[in-house]
């Protein structure tokens, strides 16, 4: 069998075809010339579904927060479009992240002395904000002149990042805790308290169930994953017992799912909303629950609006947006030959779906409310920003595959 190998010297081959010069197999070299771009990668573009996808889930989430938001907005600034405009600028400020973010390789991520000043970073936004004015009974936001800005959003990014890089680095040392277990779990547990301090259980809960399932996919032997999964359980029951409202919460959660009692005021709400929308809604802009039935419409509830204005239709659209990040976020894991991008690839996908499923099950009852924002629908510069940038970084990584292939 005749074989050609194409170097990356090679800019430009005039032949007539493969076969015509008897060639059954051809293979492009992936050495690079001295400054690590080839002619080839340069041309090279992310993957265009998950480009896509994010980009339809953004501009539909504009459109939702416009419509959920009007009651709330006229309350606040007598204008029922504030929180519209403030989206779109949201919105704005993550399309210029996403090209911006493909101007540079992932891998500089992965650099130890970067992480180090990212974790300062997080570790002292964390503190920063427990002094900051309460925010309906929580300190999760620093207020920036006429904008807040929350930083557990962007610390979720950072786990991802620092759990990927200590995995490639040591993921053969993964049967030894002292190597790599324990120092990982130091780093995650010690900004997960601080969240939880805020108080903000549900963004401790995906942190705690991202990591699980890097570490699961990683191949951590399954006592020191039980003993991961006991620890975080541990914490979250104690987080739940020393707050009565979260204790409150799942009294009644666990009280209305063996019948005993009326469901949450907010889960009623919500299920009248989504009833209310049946196949194919009353049509955008034309609900009701909104109007200060449905509390946090425009934020932790959007979800039951997108079912009673756009019906039962909107919801397996949304449904179906974050199925395919999640097939195009595991597609992308497993062809990148590259065990840091396999595992941040991993952590951005997880983090992303994570979200979505816990968003959607308060909505329709089978999760206590939580008060985490639904990735790129829910109003929120920090949620939408967060959300995007982990996509933009998992577009740079299958980038990277698509120059591999």
């Amino acid at each position: 069998m005749k074989r050609i190998r194409l170097t990356s010297e090679s800019y430009a081959v005039k032949v007539r075809s493969p076969r015509q010069l008897g060639i059954t197999e051809y293979r492009l070299a992936s050495r690079a010339p001295p400054g690590g771009v080839t002619p080839l990668a340069a041309k090279t573009i992310p993957d265009p579904w998950l480009f896509v996808t994010t980009g339809v889930l953004t501009l539909g989430g504009v459109l939702m927060v416009g419509t959920s938001s009007r009651y709330v907005a006229m309350r606040y600034w007598n204008e029922p479009g504030g929180f519209f405009w403030k989206q779109i600028l949201f919105a704005l400020v993550g399309v210029a992240l996403v090209f911006l973010v493909q101007q540079f390789r992932y891998s500089r991520l992965a650099n130890r002395r970067l992480l180090l000043v990212l974790f300062l970073c997080c570790f002292g936004l964390l503190i920063l904000v427990l002094f900051m004015p309460s925010i309906g009974g929580a300190h999760r936001w620093i207020p920036i002149g006429p904008f807040k800005f929350q930083p557990s959003e962007f610390v979720k990014l950072f786990v991802v990042v620092f759990v990927a890089s200590m995995l490639a680095r040591k993921g053969d040392q993964i049967d030894d805790p002292w190597r790599l277990l324990i120092p990982c779990l130091t780093v995650v547990g010690a900004l997960a308290l601080l969240i939880l301090i805020e108080p903000d259980l549900g963004s401790a809960l995906v942190i705690g169930a991202v990591v699980v399932a890097m570490f699961f996919v990683a191949g951590l032997r399954r006592r020191h994953l039980g003993a991961i999964v006991l620890l975080a359980g541990a914490a979250a029951t104690l987080a739940v017992i020393v707050e009565p409202f979260r204790w409150r919460r799942i009294v009644e959660y666990v009280l209305a799912l063996f019948g005993l009692a009326e469901p949450s005021y907010q889960v009623q709400q919500s299920w009248i909303a989504l009833g209310r929308g049946g196949p194919l809604g009353v049509g955008l802009g034309q609900g009701h629950q909104q109007a200060f039935f449905l509390p946090a419409a425009h934020t932790d509830f959007i979800y039951s609006v997108v079912g009673e204005e756009l019906g039962l239709l909107g919801t397996l659209g949304i449904l179906a947006g974050f199925l395919l990040i999640f097939w195009r976020g595991v597609r992308t894991v497993v062809r990148t030959t590259d065990p840091f991008g396999a595992y941040l690839a991993l952590g951005l996908t997880s983090l992303i779906v994570c979200e979505a499923l816990l968003h959607i099950g308060v909505c329709v009852g089978l999760v206590p409310p939580t008060g985490l924002a639904l990735p790129f629908i829910s109003y929120g510069g920090s949620s939408l920003v967060a959300s995007i940038l982990a996509v933009a970084l998992l577009l740079n990584v299958s980038q990277d595959c698509n120059i591999q292939a």
